[in-house]
């Protein structure tokens, strides 16, 4: 019975000793090992941290407060750049096993902001690329620049796409905090990019539902999006007392850009794109997931669209203008304390900001705008608005 059940299970019986069965486990072992190793890879991809933008970013801004990463802390090529083997990675970076790659200096601290920002987890791979064919930059990111000469870690993708603010290790011998560069500037060496980010499947279509308030709002990291028929999409070009100051956007919504819809309530569907679109100026922000928004400066507020008591604006999303909750896929609104100081809402309407470019009762049906939306002549060459659209006159 009991020989049965061995070989049932593959376990050979080869002998007796001192009363006790010895079994060799051949089959049933390397079965055993092959379930174990599926088991253990299973377990560490669904144990895995998920990566959100916001914790990345708080993660990062974590070692500008800690020993040894704070402002002009000297770092050289001869500082080591982690606390366990000073010299070796401690996730796989471009291929190496963890332990089996190393760097000190600029390169370094990128490795180590990077592991630390992704809560080494997650393997490290590396893009190649031009200045005038980035791939795409996200948040946590490590640049290659100066034509392989130094090393930068991407703290803020700004709306272009190509400017990032960066913390830096050996420079002018120290760490660095906030410098701003523009990835896009052949002068900048762009060199490569390195990141833990995982590959993004292919941008699928947006099923967005505007409200009965007639606006929603709309942001997607990682495509392109067109602007379907029946809507208007607006950023925030700038505040006007406890107004908000809109621009219209023609076609297309770029990829990283957070936008107000306007339209008939209803649903609408977004087609990604792989065109880019215009990049204009633009105060609001965005999230891909739900999550509480980054802190991005001490000095603003923070608000989100909403309506109240019939009116649609931008209004605190928690107490005093801090930090809240952003669903996926929404727009928010950062304000300096400055233009923020004891407003608690920023509001449009049709008449006074949806393009903030028209008088009451004027007749605009072939009014021409340039892009600081003042009305000009049909002789006007350049960039125009016509209609809400942007226009190219030569």
């Amino acid at each position: 019975m009991a020989k049965g059940i061995y070989n049932y299970l593959g376990i050979h019986q080869s002998s007796r000793l001192h009363g006790i069965y010895r079994h060799c486990f051949k089959s049933c072992r390397r079965a055993l090992v092959v379930f174990f190793m599926a088991t253990i890879s299973v377990l560490t991809s669904l144990a895995q941290t998920p990566l959100n933008e916001t914790d990345v970013y708080n993660r990062l801004m974590e070692r500008q407060h800690m020993a040894g990463y704070t402002e002009g802390t000297p770092w050289t090529n001869d500082i080591p750049y982690s606390f366990d083997d000073p010299y070796l990675n401690h996730v796989e970076f471009d291929g190496y096993p963890a332990g089996c790659y190393g760097g000190v200096g600029c390169f370094g601290f990128m490795m180590d902001m990077m592991e630390y920002a992704s809560n080494y987890e997650y393997p490290i791979r590396i893009i190649n690329g031009t200045y005038d064919n980035l791939p795409e930059i996200r948040v946590g990111d490590g640049i290659r620049l100066n034509n392989n000469g130094h090393s930068v870690v991407v703290l803020e993708v700004h709306p272009d796409g190509h400017t990032v603010t960066v913390a830096e290790g050996n420079f002018n011998s120290s760490v660095h905090w906030g410098r701003i560069i523009d990835l896009a500037d052949p002068n900048n060496g762009f060199y490569y990019l390195a990141t833990f980010w995982p590959e993004q499947e292919p941008a699928e279509p947006m099923a967005i539902t505007i409200g009965e308030s007639g606006y929603a709002t709309f942001y997607y990291s990682n495509s392109a999006y067109t602007i379907p028929n029946g809507v208007e999409a607006f950023t925030v070009e700038g505040i006007s007392g406890n107004t908000v100051n809109l621009m219209p956007l023609a076609g297309i919504i770029p990829a990283g850009y957070a936008v107000i819809l306007e339209g008939e309530p209803g649903e609408y569907t977004f087609e990604p794109t792989s065109e880019e679109g215009i990049f204009v100026e633009n105060m609001l922000r965005g999230t891909d997931e739900k999550g509480m928004i980054a802190l991005e400066d001490q000095n603003c507020k923070y608000y989100m669209l909403s309506a109240k008591d019939g009116k649609v604006g931008f209004y605190y999303g928690a107490k005093d203008g801090g930090v809240f909750m952003n669903e996926a896929h929404r727009a928010y609104l950062p304000v300096p304390v400055s233009q923020s100081q004891g407003i608690n809402c920023f509001t449009f309407d049709s008449t006074t900001s949806i393009y903030n470019m028209q008088a009451a009762g004027e007749n605009t049906d072939h009014a021409i705008y340039n892009l600081s939306g003042q009305r000009v002549s049909d002789s006007y060459k350049g960039v125009v608005i016509v209609n809400g659209k942007k226009v190219l006159r030569k």
